[in-house]
């Protein structure tokens, strides 16, 4: 006689990315660990898996069957993973709920209890690491010693009872990979079309304790590592599956000095099998020169398209407020120097909002960071609040003033799709205001973070504003403000303003962080990117480069000289725009070596102007778009951090080299 077994089943909800989504480590995890650590292993059928966003109705047919169900949830699924688990408890009243994931909210504060009151259809939450947890819960279903499990909060007869958390998981021989293991095979092969993506560890902790993340206040402490032999098999495992894309969860990559080795194998791997194509890293901040050398083997191999530099911020007492050391502004420079020298792009990333920074901190932070030589990309994001991370404490709220508005989850270039149809939707608490930076400056330094993205970042303005930077000694916070305080008479820069004034303002009510318009790939965009994009659909680029060009030769009017260099800017930035309709390369003649410049500051190997006549080729045939949409997808969506926004520049010669009538020329050199 066959006696019936235990069915589990496991969410672990991940977002789509163009059509390709994780495989479900967390999930996986667990169901490994039970497998391997079971008393009576035979008992266990480990059958669906939810990996992807599905309307609630088909989650609860996968499910309905299954006894035990697995939630692993963070702020991307916590609702939908909610509404599953209730509705499931609704049908059979003897499902055994179990709760995990950074979304759980640790037993401080009266947290883990609110959240259980909340939500009476969980019978066990799982803080932390959850291995050990599942493992004796599931051996001892449906009789469980609950007191004796570590790391659960659960209610009995009313009761909230939270029990000791264990430390962290040193060794993982008991462990085993689920990639290794098997346990995605079945999901692989029912799922043919799919595009699957990895996460991946090789190390498990974090040292450091930054406020705001809730990766230090849950693993502060030493380093756990995975055996390499473990480390490389994954690794084969993903190239032989054809895994394009590997995400590694390290919350520092490059700290330890085995991790050179373990890009190498990658390196070798794909140079074998063709995959992975992208090994995506945390960068550490610390161990300089063991990470330039880890990015460097990224880049030169493929493996990687850029390297974040993540400082967060600038300002030392905002700093010391949220508890993060950076590197030096000096060791900023060095690695933006050397990295700039090996041809691979750097994106640094600034949050807004962080306790102690102010609207003048920020905006002169963003101001250093550029001055600094980032002249790619600042990625910008806004503060939301985590829920085990040390910022969400009461004290820290009430000693910082942290004010939130609600606001849905909606990933930057996240398509509508996304969007659910059972009114479902993810949310986040969103900083708007603190001690330091109260709403009005908030919205203030939200606006001053978008005009820098559309003007700068977006290359709309760079060279301009390389010149007066550098040559008329303006700053580029001075060059952004400008922009935003004097639009009187220029219709396009006040229509600009007025729209992302109106992005803040509907941001601080609770609306999306990013900005939807059918028609436009039907994704949604920050701010200075839909900015650009509308420019063009309305045919209106040609009118704003006007306006930019009155408004800045406020600068220059007195001087002739200085006029001309920035009317030649202006030109140049404009001819060289990536635009779809313009495939017809352009012969440019310049009386200055702006050209030369440009690539100098680029290079931060800056020379000055000079009067050296130059006729320029700009390449635009080059990349044909078939519509709009295309050029929105290549150019501004793919391409924002890759510089797709510009034209190539080639056969940069002397004036009586060619075109000795000029008739072919533009530009003030003919005129």
């Amino acid at each position: 006689m066959s006696i019936k077994k235990i069915k589990i089943g496991g969410v672990q909800i991940n977002n789509g990315f163009s059509g390709q989504y994780y495989l479900p480590y967390s999930i996986g995890l667990l169901f490994t660990y039970a497998l391997h650590n079971s008393k009576d292993k035979k008992k266990f059928d480990f059958s669906s898996i939810i990996y992807k966003r599905l309307n609630l109705e088909e989650n609860i047919k996968l499910l309905e069957n299954c006894n035990i169900v697995l939630f692993s949830t963070y702020v991307w699924n916590e609702q939908i993973s909610l509404a599953t688990a209730k509705k499931l408890k609704e049908k059979d009243p003897n499902k055994f709920i179990i709760f995990g994931g950074p979304s759980v909210p640790d037993n401080i504060q009266g947290n883990a209890e609110n959240f259980l009151r909340s939500n009476e259809f969980i019978d066990v939450i799982v803080h932390q690491e959850g291995e050990r947890s599942i493992l004796k819960l599931l051996d001892e279903y449906p009789n469980i010693d609950y007191k004796n499990t570590p790391n659960i909060s659960y209610l009995e007869n009313e009761n909230f009872l939270s029990n000791p958390i264990i430390p962290r998981l040193k060794n993982f021989d008991d462990s085993p990979s689920p990639y290794l293991a098997g346990i995605f095979d079945d999901l692989i092969r029912d799922n043919k079309d799919e595009k699957w993506l990895a996460s991946w560890e090789t190390n498990r902790g974090c040292p450091f304790s930054c406020t705001y993340c809730d990766w230090g206040s849950a693993t502060n402490s030493k380093v756990a590592r995975m055996h390499l032999d473990r480390v490389y098999a994954e690794l084969e495992w993903f190239a032989k599956h054809k895994i394009e894309f590997i995400f590694c969860c390290d919350a520092n990559f490059g700290m330890l000095p085995r991790d050179y080795e373990i890009v190498l194998k990658a390196v070798e791997l794909k140079k074998k099998y063709g995959y992975p194509h992208v090994l995506s890293v945390q960068n550490t901040k610390n161990a300089r020169e063991r990470a330039y050398k880890v990015q460097k083997l990224l880049a030169d191999s493929g493996l990687s398209k850029g390297v974040t530099l993540a400082m967060q911020s600038i300002d030392p007492h905002t700093l010391k407020s949220i508890k993060r050391d950076n590197i030096s502004i000096a060791d900023y420079q060095e690695l933006q120097r050397r990295f700039t020298k090996d041809n691979i792009p750097t994106y640094t990333e600034f949050i807004l909002g962080l306790p102690g920074d102010t609207y003048e901190s920020f905006s002169n932070g963003v101001s250093e960071v550029i001055q600094s030589g980032q002249y790619n990309r600042i990625q910008f994001n806004n503060l939301s609040i985590l829920p085990n991370a040390e910022m969400a404490l009461a004290h820290n709220i009430k000693k910082d003033e942290i004010k939130t508005v609600e606001a849905p989850i909606v990933n930057i270039h996240g398509s509508l799709d996304e969007t659910p149809d059972d009114g479902i939707t993810e949310k986040q608490q969103l900083v708007i205001s603190t001690r330091t930076m109260n709403l009005q400056d908030w919205k203030k330094t939200r606006i001053y973070a978008s005009v820098s993205e559309f003007l700068f970042f977006n290359k709309l303005l760079q060279i301009p504003f390389l010149y007066l930077c550098y040559e008329k000694h303006i700053s580029f916070k001075e060059l952004f403000e400008k922009f935003i305080k004097n639009d009187h008479g220029f219709k396009e820069i006040k229509s600009i303003n007025e729209n992302l004034r109106k992005h803040a303002e509907d941001i601080s009510k609770g609306k999306s962080e990013f900005i939807f318009k059918e028609g436009y790939l039907d994704i949604y965009w920050p701010p200075g990117e839909f900015e650009y994009i509308n420019l063009i659909m309305r045919n209106k680029l040609d009118l704003f480069y006007d306006e930019a060009k009155k408004l800045y030769s406020e600068y220059t009017e007195n001087d002739k000289e200085s006029q001309e260099i920035l009317d030649e800017c202006f030109l140049l930035n404009r001819k060289l725009m990536r635009i779809h309709g313009e495939y017809q390369d352009i012969k440019l003649g310049l009386n200055y070596n702006l050209v030369d410049f440009y690539n100098s500051v680029l290079e931060l190997e800056k020379i000055e102007i000079k009067k050296q006549p130059q006729n320029v080729q700009i390449i635009k045939s080059d990349l044909v778009f078939k519509s709009y949409s295309d050029w929105m997808r290549e150019v501004i969506w793919y391409g924002h951090r890759s510089g797709k926004y510009l034209c190539d520049i080639k056969n940069l010669y002397e004036k009586n080299e060619i075109d000795k009538d000029h008739s072919n020329l533009i530009g003030p050199y003919i005129t």
